[in-house]
């Protein structure tokens, strides 16, 4: 078989090009860090990488929706607890208020106490969070949901609950209606706000009988507080619900990340020690192709 110059040539540089092509594939993959620089490397890693990153986008946007579902329903329980405190300080103002040696004008100073303690509890139920919506108004989160005062208050909001999807199968409720708080209370005879405006009414009525005001108004607030704590144990549910799921959306996150590093991001240490040895190889074939084309006829015949 007769080999040419001409081939000889050919295949040195062919070879050659070949050595430069894998040599700058591993440039490329040391400077991105990406084991397939173009799609057509791998083509089923980067599918599969395409697929993951869907999925993790969507864990991210779940462990947004559950950061702000626990800023909103810590929200709500630090409200509760402002009103579990106001109504144990009420408790006691209407214990004190049954001492039958109470003069009216003492009761009158309770009264004045008490109206204060109304307009602080109005104004824990007319609570808004950092976008200025109103907390305890349902779905009208645009809606003061209290309107009124000690001669009667009315709910302006709705029965909703706002939700927040924390997770492919779980809607979350972040909020409670004021109605469900304040208003409807079972084992009252009235709203949260009635109970205190008649004892205050009651308190400032010589002719009012105590015994009985201050029998009705601790079994009506009781009741309430019973209320509260009855709202705050879903609300503290639904927090430990949220908390659970961040810690398996963080492994999540965790995971999925793995998996995209793995599928797409290249050994360092093996790469750089692949260039250096390309590097070798290809300077191994330019310098052996320039010592083929500096040979003649004359050369072997010599």
């Amino acid at each position: 078989m007769r080999v040419s110059t001409a081939l000889i040539h050919d295949t040195a540089v062919g070879s050659i090009q070949d050595q430069q092509s894998k040599l700058l594939t591993l440039q490329q993959q040391v400077a991105t860090g990406r084991r397939a620089v173009k799609p057509s490397d791998d083509p089923i890693a980067t599918a599969r990488a395409l697929e993951v990153a869907q999925s993790k986008s969507v864990n991210n946007q779940f462990q947004l929706n559950q950061g702000y579902a626990r800023e909103a329903l810590g929200l709500v329980e630090n409200k509760l607890e402002g009103v579990k405190d106001i109504l144990s300080y009420v408790r006691d103002q209407v214990v004190s208020a049954g001492n039958g040696s109470f003069s009216q004008s003492e009761r009158d100073a309770v009264a004045i106490d008490l109206r204060a303690r109304f307009d602080a509890l109005l104004s824990l139920a007319n609570s808004q969070d950092g976008k200025g919506e109103f907390v305890f108004s349902g779905f009208k989160g645009d809606t003061q949901p209290f309107a009124g005062g000690l001669v009667g208050v009315t709910y302006q909001g709705d029965q909703g609950e706002r939700t927040l999807q924390v997770s492919t199968s779980r809607v979350l409720p972040v909020s409670n209606s004021g109605d469900e708080v304040f208003m409807k209370v079972p084992g009252s005879t009235d709203s949260l706000f009635g109970v205190i405006s008649s004892f205050i009414t009651d308190l400032e009525d010589p002719n009012a009988s105590m015994p009985a005001a201050v029998s009705t108004a601790l079994t009506d607030l009781d009741a309430s507080f019973d209320n509260i704590l009855r709202v705050q144990a879903s609300v503290g549910s639904r927090f430990n619900e949220v908390e659970a799921l961040e810690n398996v959306s963080g492994d999540l996150d965790l995971q999925y990340a793995q998996t995209i590093s793995r599928l797409q991001d290249v050994d360092y240490a093996e790469a750089i020690s692949d260039l250096t040895l390309e590097q070798t190889f290809l300077q191994a074939a330019q310098q052996s192709f320039l010592r083929v084309a500096n040979l003649s006829l004359f050369n072997f015949l010599n």
